[in-house]
């Protein structure tokens, strides 16, 4: 199980040319590697079922967060199947 405990500052990544929605670099990065961990277990067309597999598989403290995290989830995995997905910049 991934524990979230640690305060994350305000860090924000941009997309480059293509801005679109704005995510702090550790919801992409946790979200990336839950799906890395547990690559069964995500759909990319189910934010509800995402939404509870987050849940069951982390200790998210809030529902935003739990919310954010399984959205950029969808997105991610939406975005790698159609072949055009880019990690966020590791600092």
């Amino acid at each position: 199980m991934l524990y979230i405990t640690k305060r994350y500052s305000e860090t924000l990544h941009l997309k480059g040319d293509n801005l679109g929605n704005i995510r702090q670099t550790f919801i992409k990065n946790i979200a990336i590697d839950l799906t890395k961990q547990y690559p069964n277990q995500f759909k990319h067309n189910d934010f509800q079922h995402n939404k509870k597999k987050v849940g069951e598989l982390c200790d998210v403290g809030s529902k935003l967060l739990r919310n954010r995290i399984a959205g950029y989830i969808t997105r991610y995995l939406a975005a790698q199947n159609k072949g055009k997905v880019t990690p966020p910049i590791s600092e």
